[in-house]
C-alpha cells in the first residue's frame, strides 16, 4: 500500500479470488466487496493513495468479471508519534470474495491427501520474479489459469489445492504439510521460495489423472513441481524440515 496503491488493489483482489477459486468456485461466479482502512483524506499524498487504489479496484474488478456488492472504509487512522507529529497507518484495503459452488461436494481443501500424489504450480508465469519488485503484477493469463482449474476441480481430477500468497511457495507447501501431516518433496527450480506473486497455486493430482489435469492446462502456464511423500518431511531443494518442526512453529506464538 505504501509502495503502489494501484498494484496493492489489485493484488488483493487476486487473493481473494484465488481463494474462492481454490476451494472450488466458479471464477465466473464470484462478487467481491471492499473494505479501506485509511488515514486522512484530507492530506494530499493520503487522498491520493486512495484516489489509486479505487482506480485499482475498478480496473482489476472489469478484468476478474467480479462486481462489487457492497463494502466500506475506515477513514482518519492516524497517531501521534514521539516526534510529535500525526502519522497515517499504511494504507490498507481488504478484500473479501463470495463465489458460487454449484455441488459442494465436489469443492476441495488445501491439506495434502495421499503419498504418491504429483504436486503442479499453476499460473506460473512469475517463477523469477525479482524479490525486490515493489508490488508484484497480475499476468494476463490469470482468469484462463482460474478457469482450467475450476474446470479441473469440477472434474474431480484435484486433490488440494493452495494459493501462493503470504510466504510464497515454501510458507504455501508448509500449509499444506501441516494440514495433511504428509511430507512433499519439491525438486530445485527456479522458484524462489518465498517470493509473494499473484496468479499461483500449488494443486495437488494423483498419478492417474495428471494426463487429463494437464490437458485442462494446455497452452497455459504450469510446471510440475514435486510429490507428497509418507514420510513427513518438507523437502525444498537441498533443503529440508520436519514436518513436526512446522506444526511446532505454527502453533507457537514467538
Amino acid at each position: 500500500g505504501k509502495r503502489d496503491a494501484y498494484k496493492m488493489a489489485w493484488s488483493v483482489m487476486d487473493e481473494a479470488i484465488r481463494n474462492a477459486v481454490a476451494v472450488g468456485a466458479d471464477p465466473k461466479r464470484i462478487a467481491v466487496l471492499d473494505n479501506f482502512c485509511w488515514g486522512d483524506p484530507l492530506r494530499p499524498e493520503t487522498l491520493g493513495t486512495l484516489v489509486e487504489a479505487c482506480r485499482g479496484c475498478h480496473d482489476a474488478a472489469l478484468f476478474y468479471g467480479a462486481p462489487f456488492i457492497s463494502g466500506k472504509d475506515s477513514l482518519n487512522n492516524e497517531y501521534l508519534g514521539a516526534d510529535g507529529l500525526r502519522h497515517s497507518i499504511p494504507p490498507t484495503l481488504l478484500i473479501s470474495a463470495i463465489g458460487v459452488v454449484d455441488d459442494v461436494s465436489k469443492s476441495i481443501t488445501m491439506d495434502l491427501k495421499e503419498a504418491g500424489n504429483v504436486v503442479y504450480l499453476v499460473g506460473s508465469e512469475q517463477l523469477s520474479v525479482n524479490s525486490n519488485q515493489s508490488v508484484p503484477d497480475v499476468p494476463q493469463s490469470t482468469m484462463q489459469v482460474y478457469q482450467a482449474l475450476h474446470q479441473a476441480i469440477t472434474s474431480g481430477l484435484v486433490r488440494s489445492a493452495h494459493d501462493l500468497s503470504e510466504g510464497g511457495l515454501a510458507v504455501t507447501a508448509a500449509e499444506m504439510c501441516i494440514g495433511g501431516r504428509l511430507g512433499l518433496n519439491v525438486a530445485a527450480t527456479s522458484v524462489a521460495p518465498f517470493t509473494e506473486v499473484n496468479g499461483c497455486l500449488l494443486v495437488e493430482v494423483s498419478p492417474a489423472s495428471a494426463p487429463a489435469f494437464e490437458n485442462h492446462f494446455e497452452n497455459l502456464p504450469f510446471i510440475k513441481i514435486g510429490n507428497v511423500t509418507t514420510e513427513p518431511i518438507l523437502k525444498l531443494g537441498n533443503e529440508q524440515i520436519a514436518v513436526e518442526e512446522l506444526v511446532k512453529a505454527f502453533n507457537t506464538q514467538n
